[in-house]
C-alpha cells in the first residue's frame, strides 16, 4: 500500500481476491497524475500502460521500483 502516493509514482493496482474477477484493472500498472486533497479519502488517478486513466483509491496501490509490469 502506497500511504502518500505522488504524481509520476509508478504504481500497480491490486485489490482483494474477493473481488479481483470483478473489477477489471487488477494487476495493471501505470503512473500517477493526479492525487486527491482535502477532507475524505486519499485516491489517485492512474494512467495505465494502455493509456486510459482510473481513479483507485491509495490502500489499491502497489510501489513499482522499475518500469512498470507488462499486463
Amino acid at each position: 500500500m502506497i500511504w502518500h502516493p505522488r504524481v509520476g509514482q509508478h504504481v500497480e493496482i491490486r485489490y482483494r481476491p474477493g473481488v479481483r474477477g470483478v473489477l477489471a484493472h487488477h494487476g495493471r500498472c501505470g503512473t500517477i497524475s493526479r492525487v486527491a486533497r482535502g477532507p475524505g479519502p486519499i485516491s489517485a488517478e492512474v494512467l495505465l500502460d494502455t493509456g486510459m486513466s482510473v481513479v483507485v483509491p491509495r490502500g489499491n496501490l502497489v510501489a513499482q521500483k522499475e518500469r512498470p509490469c507488462q499486463s
